[in-house]
C-alpha cells in the first residue's frame, strides 16, 4: 500500500476511534469539554505516531495525557478519569482496527501504561496543589482572626487631659505579629498607664498572647503601689504559663498629669526615648524581657516639662527597610524635626515616613506618643 494510502487509512481509523470513544463516554454520562476533546484527539494522533516508532511519540503522549488529566480532574475522580479517558479510548482504538492497520499489542500496552503514569502523576500534583491551597486558605483565615483580635484589644478612646496629648498607632504587617499598645486614664488615682508590647511569633498564637499581656498587666494595676510591681507580677505569670520560645518585650509607664511625673519600667524594649528641644534621651531596659524567668524590675523617673515628647516604638519601625534599616537615630531626628506637630499628627508622620522608606512592612509597626503641651 502506498504511503499516502496508509496515512489516509490511519487518519480514517483515528476518526472512527474518536467517534466511538465520544459515543461511549457520552452514553456513560461524561460530557467532555472542547479542550478535553481536543486533547483526546491529540492522543489518538500520538498513538498513530507510536505505531511507527514509540520512542518518538513517548513525550507527546505523556504531556498530552498529563494535561488532559489536569483538566478533567476538576470534576472527575481518578477512577472515572481512567475509565473514560484511558479504558474507553483503548477500547475504541482496538474495536476500530478492523478497517485499518492491525493493533500492535506492545504498542497498545506501552500507550496504556504511559497514559496511566501521566494520569497518576497529574493526580498527585493536583493533590499537592489542593493541599497548598487549603494550607494557604487556613493561614489566611488565621491571619484574619489574628488581626481581628489585635483590633479588638486596642483602645477605643484616648484620654483627653489638659496639658497633654496622647496618640497610639498599630499598623499590622501582612503576617500578623503581636504588637499591642494602650493608654488608659485611671481618673480616681490620677494616673495614666502607658503600654507598648511586642510579642515574638506570629498569627493567632501571638495575638492571643497579646490578650493575656493586656489583661494580666491590667489586672495587676489595682493593688500595686508601683509600675515595677505590675511588671514583676505580669512576668511571673507569663514565665510560668507561656512557652519559653515566646517572649514579650514591653515598656510600661505611670504618668501623673498633675505633677508631670513619669515613671517607666522597660522590660527589654527598644526604642523608648524622650525628646526635649533638640536632644533625645533613651530610657534603657530596667529588666529582662517578659516570659523567660522570674525577675525584679527597677524604674526610671523623669520630671516632664512643657513641649517634651515621650516616644515608645516597636522594632518594626527601627528595623524597617530593604537595604538599610530605618534605625533609631533616623527616628529621633524625625521626631525632633516634627516636634511642633500634635501627638496625633506626629504619630501619623512617623508611620507615613517609615512606610515610604520601607514599603510593605515585614513586621508590625506600633507606637505611643505623649506630648506635654503646658
Amino acid at each position: 500500500m502506498a504511503t499516502n494510502e496508509k496515512f489516509e487509512t490511519l487518519v480514517f481509523q483515528q476518526r472512527r476511534a474518536h467517534k466511538a470513544w465520544m459515543g461511549e463516554v457520552v452514553k456513560r454520562g461524561e460530557k467532555p469539554s472542547p479542550t478535553a476533546d481536543g486533547l483526546v484527539w491529540e492522543l489518538l494522533l500520538s498513538y498513530g505516531e507510536a505505531a511507527r516508532g514509540f520512542e518518538d511519540a513517548r513525550e507527546d503522549i505523556y504531556k498530552t495525557a498529563y494535561e488532559l488529566a489536569s483538566i478533567v480532574l476538576g470534576h472527575l475522580d481518578e477512577g472515572n478519569l481512567t475509565d473514560f479517558y484511558r479504558d474507553c479510548l483503548l477500547d475504541a482504538i482496538i474495536d476500530t482496527s478492523d478497517e485499518g492497520p492491525p493493533c500492535d499489542c506492545r504498542t497498545v500496552v506501552h500507550f496504556a501504561n504511559l497514559i496511566s503514569t501521566a494520569f497518576s502523576e497529574a493526580r498527585a500534583d493536583t493533590l499537592k496543589k489542593t493541599i497548598r491551597h487549603n494550607r494557604a486558605e487556613n493561614i489566611s483565615n488565621e491571619l484574619r482572626a489574628a488581626k481581628a483580635i489585635q483590633r479588638h484589644l486596642l483602645p477605643r478612646v484616648i484620654p483627653e487631659i489638659p496639658g497633654f496629648q496622647f496618640a497610639g498607632r498599630l499598623v499590622p504587617a501582612q503576617e500578623v505579629g503581636g504588637d499591642y499598645w494602650s493608654i488608659k486614664y485611671w481618673k480616681d488615682d490620677g494616673i495614666v498607664t502607658l503600654k507598648l508590647a511586642d510579642i515574638s511569633g506570629h498569627g493567632v498564637a501571638a495575638a492571643t498572647l497579646v490578650a493575656a499581656v493586656k489583661f494580666i498587666s491590667g489586672g495587676y494595676y489595682k493593688g500595686s503601689t508601683t509600675p515595677s510591681e505590675v511588671i514583676r507580677q505580669t512576668n511571673r505569670v507569663l514565665a510560668k504559663e507561656t512557652p519559653h520560645d515566646i517572649i514579650v518585650s514591653m515598656v510600661y509607664g505611670w504618668l501623673r498629669p498633675e505633677t508631670r511625673q513619669l515613671t517607666i519600667v522597660n522590660a527589654g524594649h527598644e526604642p523608648v526615648f524622650m525628646c526635649r528641644e533638640d536632644l533625645c534621651i533613651d530610657f534603657h531596659p530596667t529588666g529582662p524581657v517578659l516570659g523567660v524567668t522570674e525577675s525584679d524590675y527597677t524604674e526610671t523617673d523623669i520630671q516632664l516639662a512643657e513641649n517634651d515628647i515621650v516616644f515608645f516604638g516597636s522594632d518594626g519601625i527601627t528595623e524597617a527597610g530593604i537595604t538599610e534599616p530605618f534605625g533609631t537615630e533616623r527616628l529621633k531626628e524625625l521626631v525632633i524635626r516634627n516636634s511642633r506637630l500634635s501627638a496625633d499628627a506626629l504619630a501619623d508622620k512617623v508611620i507615613q515616613t517609615v512606610s515610604d522608606y520601607a514599603g510593605q512592612p515585614h513586621d508590625d509597626i506600633s507606637l505611643v506618643v505623649v506630648k506635654v503641651t503646658g
